[in-house]
């Protein structure tokens, strides 16, 4: 599997004051992606299948989504260990000196919004109601989620270990999360234990944490990455010592905690994109039901991080500079002038909001995995 390309945005858009994707009928999206991939040194260079492949979004009940435009053709179908699928760009490899190698790709989305589920406390089921199943395959420990770490799992059960149902035990670490966590971005996600002792990290960092905590008190947690789709995403930034340059409008790439909560089942837990008041509501009011926010990928049992170190440190050891550019916009809301209102409604307060997060986070993040055809 290709590197995760993009910085992992995690913006305060204030979904409770203005959701922008809730509406009854599906909106549908464009999407574009393009690569470009350039040898600056005198020496040929091999690019690995990853760096040109591209994700094929997971379709669900809500989300339906196609590629409609390449410019490149698109070669074999590569399926990592968590089951997501990328397409490998039909792209020569070896970059001769002053070689390039490009493509551009755009995707239909459509995407439905999904009622939030009614959550209250004396509904909550205990920790007997965990199918073995998820326990299973989902709690195991790795080299992402680590969850046998005794700074991860000492913790979890100082936090949430007396915890009489799964829903109590989620709270409390969340409500401890914002208690003792600030958000800040790094250039690649960070192992839990290093989030836990400095309480920095955005926002797959902190939800690594989280999933790595659940994980050591037997609940089935994993990570999800997407795309967040708004009009008030525009960037440009530059990392892996210049050799990365990423331009973003009107979407940013964001990750989210998929944790069962019995009797509800798999819930949304986002510990930066929307603020609330107290860890219920942030359960309650994640934003990962309206439309505009699309997952792409699952990570359960992928060295996500090592991966993503081991790729920083093979570009910056690389005569190969990469430009990724981004670009998203609404093409049908489903509700005739609903485009004109979505902009209209933003506020000034709120686009302000989204300009400002971007402007204070100069630094892209990298994520990589590694392909298993």
């Amino acid at each position: 599997m290709r590197h995760r390309h993009a910085a992992l945005v995690a913006l305060v858009i204030f979904f409770s004051v203005f959701p922008v994707g809730h509406a009854a009928a599906p909106v549908r999206y464009r999407y574009t992606l393009a690569y470009k991939f350039e040898n600056r040194g005198a020496e040929n260079v091999e690019l690995y299948r990853e760096d040109v492949a591209i994700p094929l979004f997971m379709d669900t009940e809500r989300q339906a989504v196609k590629i409609t435009e390449s410019d490149k053709p698109l070669g074999e179908t590569l399926t990592d260990e968590d089951g997501n699928r990328w397409a490998v760009m039909d792209v020569p490899l070896t970059l001769g000196p002053g070689g390039e190698a490009s493509f551009t790709v755009t995707y239909v989305i459509e995407s439905s919004s999904e009622l939030w589920p009614e959550i209250s406390v004396p509904d909550a089921d205990g920790f007997d109601t965990i199918p073995q199943e998820l326990v299973d395959n989902y709690t195991a420990s790795t080299e992402t989620f680590m969850s046998e770490d005794p700074s991860v799992s000492q913790l979890a059960y100082e936090v949430a270990g007396g915890s009489s149902t799964v829903l109590d035990a989620v709270v409390n670490m969340i409500d401890w999360l914002a208690d003792n966590t600030e958000y800040c971005n790094f250039e690649v996600p960070r192992y839990p234990k290093q989030t836990a002792a400095d309480g920095l990290g955005d926002c797959d960092d902190q939800s690594v944490l989280l999933i790595s905590m659940c994980r050591s008190l037997g609940i089935p947690a994993f990570l999800q990455v997407g795309i967040v789709i708004h009009p008030g995403i525009v960037d440009s930034e530059t990392s892996r010592e210049g050799h990365l340059t990423d331009t973003r409008d009107g979407v940013g790439w964001h990750a989210w905690a998929i944790i069962y909560v019995p009797p509800w089942g798999w819930l949304p837990v986002d510990l930066t994109l929307v603020q609330a008041d107290g860890g219920l509501n942030v359960i309650k009011g994640a934003p990962e039901y309206e439309s505009n926010i699309i997952p792409c990928f699952d990570v359960n049992r992928q060295p996500y991080i090592g991966e993503s170190l081991s790729t920083r440190a093979r570009f910056i050891g690389s005569s190969v500079y990469v430009e990724i550019a981004d670009e998203a916009e609404i093409i049908d809301s489903g509700i005739p002038g609903r485009e004109l209102y979505i902009v209209a409604g933003l506020g000034v307060a709120v686009t302000a909001a989204i300009v400002l997060m971007f402007m204070s986070e100069r630094r892209a993040k990298q994520a990589s995995f590694k392909a298993r055809s």
